[in-house]
C-alpha cells in the first residue's frame, strides 16, 4: 500500500503526521509520500512580469526571499519523516509549487497511491463546522480514497 501525507508544517498538520505515522506502524504500508505544495512558485507571480516594473536590485531581493521562504518550507518534511522513521517504513517527499488540491490530486493519480491522508484545518468560531478549502477540494478532485484526520 502506498499512502500520500499532505503537510504545510502547521500544528493541526502535525496532528496528522502523528495520526499518519501510528495509522502506518499496524499495517503493511510499503511506501510513505510526504508532499508539501507551496501555493504559488515565486512572490512574484508570472502574469506580474511586465506589468510591475523593478529594478534588477528588487527584483534580486525577491527572488532572494522567495528562495528562503522555499528552503523554510522544505524544513517541514525533518519533522515529519522522523515520526516515521520508527516504523522502518521508506519515506519519500515531494515538494511542488501550484494549486495544492490540483497538485495532491495529480501526484496520487500519477504516482499510483492507495490513499492520501489530509488535515482537516481547525478554525474558530462558524468557521470550525466546516472543512478546510484544501481538504475539501482535495476530497472531490481526488481519484483515490481520502482519508482527513480532524
Amino acid at each position: 500500500m502506498k499512502i500520500l501525507v499532505c503537510t504545510d508544517g502547521s500544528d493541526y498538520s502535525k496532528k496528522n503526521i502523528q495520526f499518519a505515522s501510528n495509522m502506518v506502524g499496524t499495517c503493511a504500508i510499503n511506501e510513505i509520500t510526504i508532499i508539501h505544495v507551496h501555493e504559488s512558485s515565486s512572490i512574484v507571480p508570472d502574469y506580474w512580469h511586465g506589468k510591475y516594473l523593478f529594478t534588477a536590485e528588487e527584483e534580486k531581493k525577491l527572488k532572494d526571499i522567495d528562495k528562503r521562504i522555499q528552503e523554510e518550507r522544505k524544513k517541514y518534511f525533518t519533522t515529519a519523516i522522523k515520526e516515521f522513521e520508527k516504523h522502518d517504513i521508506p519515506v519519500n517527499t515531494v515538494y511542488k509549487a501550484g494549486h495544492p488540491a490540483e497538485v495532491i490530486s495529480k501526484v496520487a493519480d500519477e504516482g499510483d497511491y492507495d490513499l492520501i491522508i489530509i488535515g482537516r484545518r481547525g478554525m474558530g468560531g462558524m468557521k470550525k463546522l466546516f472543512m478546510g478549502s484544501v481538504s475539501a477540494a482535495v476530497l472531490q478532485l481526488a481519484n483515490t480514497n481520502v482519508l482527513i484526520v480532524k
